[in-house]
């Protein structure tokens, strides 16, 4: 059910999720183009990158399951 309390907290998780991503992709990028970013500015950047998409595919495995129970 769409409108159960249980749906509804998983998508506020979701959404907060691809928002923490959207903010750690901007940082990596300024990151990235910052010629001067030492080894650990890239490493710590690349850490949080992985863990943002590794949310992201979660999410999409998540809704796609959701999505093939409802088509039954």
């Amino acid at each position: 059910d769409g409108d159960s309390l249980l749906s509804r907290l998983a998508d506020d998780i979701e959404a907060a999720q691809v928002e923490s991503g959207e903010q750690v992709l901007a940082g990596a990028r300024a990151v990235l183009g910052d010629r001067r970013a030492g080894e650990r500015a890239v490493r710590f950047a690349l850490v949080r990158t992985t863990e943002a998409l590794q949310d992201v595919l979660r999410i999409a495995v998540s809704r796609g399951a959701r999505l093939e129970a409802a088509d039954f």
